[in-house]
């Protein structure tokens, strides 16, 4: 409960309630993480391939590991997905009127035919859920995933994100100054020192290790510091303020060099998000 002031003199209560999600996310699945699902619905196709050529009954307590494994696969697969094709994979775990679902065969991989000739033989084949048939559907859900799969690295895909965060800065600033016209929040901010500041308070509410001036192995000889780092998701954050004396020839001298510092720095730091230009006071 936050106690707010009144024109009176009293008091007036806010609740504030918080969610174990943040307000504002930058995630992006990495590419590795497609990478493990295609695999491990590789290992569990391996798993299954034999219970119908093999001579007696697999395991119960085999099927029902994989059974199990299917599952958690198959819902961490959906999480990657956007609704078309959660829909689409569903629909091969589940199967249909005139088709088998991958979740048929894990039901009971050994299940006869129901339709068998009076001499016992089965004209159609030997089981209920052929697992070529299941096997056809493993590899569609996997191709499901490929398709989405990204092909940027994480640290690019945070820093594009954060990148555009960043861009909504001055439109965040400018609406605190329109709504609070007595606090010249725009005067305030005259230097990268100030717009340092403005900016660590931003990224704290998107990452929770942000760490500040921190340096960069030698380059030509000397040290770099960069503004920001964020280990998390090994991205850089330098800012930039204009003014008459830094031409964009010089900015971008700035940057390369930070660029090149920054490659050597970290191995996982492969996006730099920059935020450059001024901030106005209108």
């Amino acid at each position: 409960m936050v106690n707010l002031p009144n024109a009176d003199g009293g008091v007036r209560g806010m609740s504030v309630r918080a969610s174990n999600m943040r307000s504002v996310s930058i995630q992006r699945h990495s590419a590795e993480a497609f990478d493990a699902l295609v695999r491990e619905s590789e290992a569990l196709e391996e798993r299954m391939a034999d219970w119908q050529v093999r001579s007696s009954e697999p395991d119960p307590a085999e099927v029902a590991a994989v059974r199990s494994d299917y599952r958690g696969w198959h819902a961490r697969a959906r999480r990657l997905l956007e609704p078309e094709s959660q829909k689409k994979l569903d629909e091969y775990r589940d199967g249909g009127l005139f088709s088998q679902g991958v979740a048929n065969y894990l039901d009971n991989p050994r299940e006869p035919n129901v339709l068998q000739a009076d001499d016992g033989s089965y004209p159609l084949g030997r089981w209920q859920h052929p697992f070529s048939q299941i096997r056809e559907k493993l590899e569609r859900q996997r191709a499901l995933i490929a398709e989405v799969a990204p092909d940027t690295s994480p640290a690019e895909a945070a820093a594009t994100d954060l990148s555009q965060c960043l861009r909504r800065l001055p439109e965040l600033l400018a609406t605190l100054q329109r709504r609070a016209p007595d606090w010249p929040i725009g005067e305030a901010i005259s230097d990268e020192a100030d717009l340092q500041i403005v900016v660590e308070a931003y990224l704290r509410t998107l990452f929770d290790d942000v760490r500040a001036e921190d340096y960069v192995p030698s380059h030509a000889g000397a040290n770099s510091r960069v503004d920001f780092v964020l280990p998390e998701v090994g991205v850089i954050v330098e800012t930039k303020m204009t003014r008459e004396s830094l031409t964009a020839r010089k900015l971008g001298e700035e940057l390369l060099i930070l660029s090149s510092a920054s490659a050597e720095f970290c191995r996982r730091c492969q996006g730099v998000a920059r935020k450059t230009g001024g901030i106005s006071s209108e």
